[in-house]
C-alpha cells in the first residue's frame, strides 16, 4: 500500500515479514531535551526493536528551562529538580544518548550526520530515519558592548548557574533586562526577590507584546508597583564597559548596570542545516506536517526548531512553547516508530505569573484578528475568583475574541491574581473544541465558595456575548 503525505513524497507501507525487517533501523536525534527525548521514549515504546541514538551538544538532557528563572532566585534551590532525567535513565530502556556531542551538518544524500565529540574529535554516523529537536537559541543584538563581562542569555542550565554565581555578590545592585517578554518578566521578579534594582528596556509600546495592549500594560503597572522599572519605546544602542559591563546607552538615555540579561527573542537552531534542501519559514524554523515529516524522506524535525500547525490562522507558524514539543516530539516518535497518529495542532496556550499576578492567552488575541481581517468581535468583562463572602476575593479580567457572526470563539486573554491559569485551560478546550460563547456558557462547572461562584467566571465571560 502507498501514501503520498503533505510535502509529495511516496512512502510504502509494507506488511508483516517485510515491515518487521524494515523496522529494525537507527533512529538518530539530534538534541535531547523535550522534543528529542519525548520521541526516543516514545519510539522506544512502540518498537522496542529500534535503534536509537541522541547526540546533545551541552551536558544536560531533559531538564526544565521554563524553570531557570526560578532556580536564579532560589524559589528552586536545587538544580537537580530542574532534570527530568539523566542520560542513564535512557540507556536503561535501551535508548544511547551522547552528551556534549554536536552535529555539524546533515547529509541528506548519504543519510548520515557529521558529529563533533567533547575531544574534538570528527565523525559520521549513518542513520534510517533523522529527527532534529535542536530547540531554539537566543537572538544576540548586534551592538558594541555585547561580549562584555556580566551580560549574558538565559537559554540553558550553565547560563542561569552563572547569573545565579554573579547576582549573589552584593556589589551587583543595578540589573538590565533587555526585552519584555516572558524570560525577562519572569526575571524581574527574579531580581527584584534577591534585592535587586531591575529595570526592563523594551522596544515595542508594551511588555508581553504577544497580548493585546491593555495587558501588557497591565504587566507594566505590576511591575512598577513592586519596585520595577520600566522603558517601553525605547531601544538599546550600546552596553558600555572596558572589560565589565558599567552601564547601558539607549535612544532616550544611558542607565546603570552592573549585570544585564538579554532576552530580545529566539531563533531556530538550524543554521548548521544551511547546506540541505529542508523547506523552512522565514526565521529558520523548519516545515514540518503533523506527523513530524520534512521535505526531505525520513527525516523529521520537532519542537522550537520546527513549525507547528496554528488551529485558528490554519497555517503553518513559528510558536516555541515547551508544550508543543514535548506533544510534537510524542507524535513524530511514534509516526517514526510506525504509528500513525497526526499531531493536530496548536493554540498557542500560554501563561505566566509576573509578581502577584498571572497572565495568560490562548487562540489569537485581537490584533492578530484585525491582521488576519476575519469579521470578530470582542468582549472584556470583570468576574470573581470565588464568592464574594469568602475571604480574599480577586478580581479576573477576561477578554474573548469570537466570530462575529456564529458567536465561535477565537480567542481569550486573562490576567488576575487568582484562578487564572486553570480557567485559562477552558477557554483552550472550548476554543479547540470550536464552542460558541453560548454552548460555553452553559456547562456545568463545579462550585464552592472558595473556588468560584454559582455562575463561574468562565460563565461571566461567555455569557456576555450576545
Amino acid at each position: 500500500m502507498k501514501e503520498i503525505d503533505n510535502f509529495g513524497y511516496i512512502y510504502t507501507i509494507m506488511k508483516n515479514e517485510e515491515e518487521t525487517e524494515l523496522n529494525r533501523k537507527r533512529l538518530i536525534i539530534i538534541g535531547g531535551d523535550a522534543a528529542g527525548m519525548s520521541a526516543a521514549a516514545k519510539a522506544k515504546r512502540v518498537d522496542k526493536d529500534l535503534e536509537i541514538i541522541v547526540y546533545e551538544k551541552g551536558p544536560y538532557i531533559s531538564y526544565a528551562q521554563c524553570g531557570l528563572p526560578y532556580y536564579i532566585s532560589d524559589v528552586t534551590k536545587d538544580k537537580e529538580k530542574l532534570i527530568a532525567r539523566k542520560p542513564k535513565d535512557f540507556e536503561e530502556k535501551g535508548i544511547h544518548v551522547l552528551i556534549n556531542h554536536e552535529v555539524i551538518k546533515v547529509n541528506e544524500e548519504e543519510k548520515s550526520v557529521t558529529v563533533r565529540d567533547q575531544d574534538q574529535n570528527i565523525f559520521e554516523k549513518k542513520y534510517d530515519a533523522l529527527l532534529i529537536a535542536t530547540g531554539a537559541e537566543p537572538k544576540i543584538p548586534p551592538i558594541k558592548g555585547v561580549n562584555l563581562q556580566n551580560v549574558f542569555t538565559l537559554k540553558t542550565i550553565e547560563d542561569a548557574e552563572n547569573i545565579k554565581k554573579i547576582v549573589k555578590d552584593k556589589a551587583i545592585q543595578n540589573v538590565v533586562l533587555i526585552g519584555g517578554g516572558y524570560i525577562n518578566v519572569e526575571l524581574m521578579e527574579s531580581m527584584l526577590l534577591l534585592g535587586k534594582k531591575a529595570r526592563i528596556i523594551q522596544r515595542p509600546k508594551t511588555l508581553l507584546n504577544i497580548m493585546d495592549e491593555e495587558f501588557g500594560m497591565m504587566v507594566h503597572k505590576e511591575v512598577e508597583k513592586h519596585g520595577g522599572m520600566v522603558h517601553t519605546k525605547e531601544s538599546l544602542e550600546e552596553i558600555i564597559g572596558v572589560n565589565q559591563v558599567e552601564g547601558i546607552k539607549t535612544d532616550k538615555g544611558e542607565y546603570p548596570a552592573d549585570l544585564v540579561i538579554v532576552a530580545v527573542g529566539i531563533r531556530p537552531a538550524t543554521k548548521f542545516l544551511e547546506d540541505t534542501s529542508l523547506k523552512m519559514l522565514k526565521n529558520g524554523a523548519i516545515v514540518v506536517d503533523g506527523y513530524g515529516k520534512t521535505s526531505i524522506p525520513d527525516i523529521y524535525a520537532a519542537g522550537d526548531c520546527g513549525s507547528v500547525y496554528h488551529l485558528i490562522k490554519k497555517e503553518d507558524v513559528y510558536i516555541a512553547l515547551g508544550t508543543n514539543a514535548n506533544k510534537q516530539g510524542r507524535f513524530t516518535g511514534g509516526t517514526i516508530a510506525g504509528e500513525k497518529e497526526k499531531f493536530p495542532g496548536t493554540l498557542g496556550s500560554a501563561v505566566v505569573k509576573v509578581l502577584d499576578m498571572t497572565f495568560a492567552k490562548t487562540g489569537i488575541s485581537e490584533e492578530e484578528a484585525k491582521k488576519m481581517d476575519i469579521d470578530y468581535e470582542s468582549i472584556t468583562v470583570k468576574a470573581p475568583s470565588h464568592a464574594g463572602y469568602y475571604p480574599n476575593k480577586k478580581q479576573i479580567i477576561i477578554k474573548l475574541v469570537y466570530e462575529k457572526e456564529s458567536k465561535i470563539l477565537l480567542g481569550a486573554q486573562m490576567a488576575g491574581e487568582e484562578g487564572v491559569a486553570k480557567r485559562l485551560d477552558v477557554f483552550a478546550l472550548a476554543i479547540d473544541r470550536k464552542m460558541t460563547a453560548k454552548e460555553l456558557g452553559r456547562v456545568d462547572f463545579c462550585y464552592s465558595p472558595p473556588y468560584a461562584t454559582p455562575w463561574d467566571a468562565v460563565h461571566i465571560a461567555a455569557n456576555a456575548v450576545k
